[in-house]
């Protein structure tokens, strides 16, 4: 119920017009308490002394305040419509907000299905809540108390018999609500899970097929579509014996109104109207109490989702900027590592020992065998990670020292992982300088080699991609991050490995293109091809985590065994 509670601080906005729904839900239940009063006036007076007028006056006053309450529980419903989502808009953007925060080693603890699961339906639940639950449990509330007033005030005997009935009622109330909070817990982390298995799915459905796994992919999704169907027929199960016993409840407490109230009208204790008053007001009573049930399977499913959302917001992401964050508005792109090792999790290093400056300016080349640690060492540039031991500086300032904004916005990183997003190819090169001039996008497309292939296209710059670059092959999409990142125009430049789909002839073009740009940037190129960085000023050799030489590839070829075996079986590949 806590984190339920401090979902509702983003209802702040919205607090006058939940003071002027709260108001129209008073007047509401106001409206119809009278109503049993005015049956009772009705039968007593007008049935009672065969007084037709009273009878059509208690009509159309029964007709009046049934009109005026559907109006005004109306309005109350279109004001919490806003409020609520109102709420869902503010909590959506908060949430979307802490997973843009998130560095890499954040997105590591976190699956992308669970994350979406969180942003979206957990949000609706809260907010289905707010509009319906909260509604029907602040009217059921009003209704509860002015009905059990409303008893009293015809008779307390009859009324403290009904109340021993209504408190029972309450009580199992309470004790289910305790149980089904854990168990809408279990239905979202069962949601999540399914979730994860069809993003995963989607996102891989080529690697699916190119391995003919469909079959195993059913598997499972089953597995985890069999065990959210198991829990929500657990869920549903309960829910369906507690209707049944509420309603068995509610009968039994008009029943005994009945009967004992029945007798007192026979003794002459209570008229037949105040009889007929207190049985409607028992069952306001009882119809509270079956709305309470209704409403305990939007809060245990709320409280669930308020405690995922609440957690979420909690998280405190891996890096952050330090109190007194220095914004620059251009680096030199002087690079310093010392000492530096990074290991992920609990795992070994995945670089160690790390000592080297580069100067700026300057254009250095890594190059190593798959899992030495290149992709790691840059990463900690730009504060994708944060190194485990060891400090490294940027034009001689300690990185945590510089705004995340600033070390992001200067150095840009063209990862391994080609990502374009849906809309036009001009939309994804501009996505890092969104102002960029059609001159500029040009330029940037054919320094990255992409014009030639973007202008056979029939909308040219145009062109509509869909989601993660589909439309494209690998190679294309690979030039057009390329372009992405050169039009930046970053102070340092990182490019991951991003010419490992491009033909030998394209990479050699979009290589010297960088190499001999106009562009004054630090660039750093990785590649596991020797082409793409016997252009460098100096190649870093890494194998197993560290720098096992550096030097011109001329110099690597007389001095480095391992760069000189890594050339000899390329060129071996090449010929053969």
């Amino acid at each position: 119920m806590k984190n339920l509670l401090a979902c509702f601080k983003f209802l702040k906005p919205y607090t006058w017009q939940l003071l002027i729904a709260f108001f129209l839900l008073v007047a509401s239940t106001i409206l119809a308490l009278v109503q049993p009063r005015i049956s009772q006036w009705a039968i007593d007076e007008g049935i009672g002394n065969s007084n037709i007028e009273i009878v059509i006056y208690a009509a159309l006053f029964l007709l009046a305040l049934g009109i005026v309450g559907s109006a005004v529980n109306y309005f109350s419903g279109i004001i919490l419509i806003k409020a609520s989502q109102g709420m869902g808009y503010s909590i959506r953007n908060s949430l979307f907000k802490k997973v843009t925060s998130f560095s890499f080693a954040d997105f590591d603890k976190w699956r992308t299905g669970e994350l979406m699961v969180r942003l979206n339906s957990d949000v609706a639940t809260i907010q289905q809540f707010v509009r319906m639950g909260l509604f029907m449990l602040v009217l059921a509330i009003l209704m509860l108390i002015g009905a059990m007033v409303g008893m009293f005030l015809i008779d307390s005997y009859l009324a403290i018999i009904l109340s021993a009935i209504m408190l029972a009622t309450l009580g199992l109330f309470y004790g289910v609500a305790s149980h089904l909070r854990p168990l809408f817990r279990k239905v979202r982390e069962a949601l999540d899970k399914v979730n994860n298995v069809i993003q995963e799915n989607i996102a891989g459905a080529k690697l699916v097929r190119a391995f003919s796994a469909q079959k195993t992919e059913e598997q499972k999704f089953d597995k985890q579509n069999i065990n959210y169907f198991k829990i929500r027929i657990k869920v549903g199960n309960f829910m369906s014996l507690l209707m049944p016993l509420l309603v068995a409840i509610g009968n039994f407490t008009g029943l005994v109104a009945i009967w004992v109230g029945g007798k007192m009208v026979g003794t002459e204790d209570l008229t037949l109207g105040e009889l007929v008053a207190f049985n409607n007001y028992a069952a306001m009573a009882v119809f509270p109490i079956l709305v309470l049930a209704m409403v305990l399977n939007f809060m245990s499913m709320a409280m669930a989702s308020g405690d995922r959302i609440i957690e979420l917001l909690k998280v405190n992401p891996s890096i952050q900027d330090s109190e007194n964050a220095i914004e620059l508005n251009k680096l030199k792109g002087k690079i310093e590592f010392k000492n530096v090792n990074l290991h992920y999790g609990n795992g070994e290093d995945a670089v160690s020992n790390l000592n080297f400056t580069i100067n700026s300016n300057e254009k250095i080349g890594i190059i190593g065998t798959t899992g030495a640690g290149k992709s790691s060492l840059v990463h900690l540039i730009p504060r994708f990670y944060d190194s485990t031991e060891g400090e490294i500086f940027i034009d001689d300032k300690n990185i945590k020292e510089l705004s995340l904004n600033t070390i992001r916005s200067r150095i840009n990183v063209a990862l391994q992982e080609t990502m374009l997003f849906s809309g036009t190819i001009s939309d994804n090169i501009k996505y890092g300088e969104p102002n960029a001039s059609e001159e500029e996008i040009t330029r940037a497309a054919q320094l990255a080699c992409a014009e030639e292939f973007i202008l056979e296209k029939e909308n040219k710059f145009e062109e509509s991609i869909g989601v993660r670059g589909a439309g494209l092959s690998g190679g294309q999409r690979q030039r057009v991050a390329i372009a992405r990142a050169l039009l930046a125009k970053p102070d340092i430049l990182i490019l991951d490995d991003v010419t490992s789909s491009l033909d030998v002839t394209t990479e050699a073009k979009v290589i010297d293109n960088i190499y001999k740009s106009s562009l004054k940037m630090t660039t750093i190129i990785i590649s596991q091809k020797i082409n793409a960085v016997k252009q460098a000023d100096r190649i870093f050799v890494m194998d197993k985590g560290k720098i096992v030489s550096s030097g011109t590839h001329s110099e690597l070829l007389e001095n480095c065994k391992l760069y000189e075996e890594i050339n000899q079986t390329q060129q071996n590949r090449t010929i053969n």
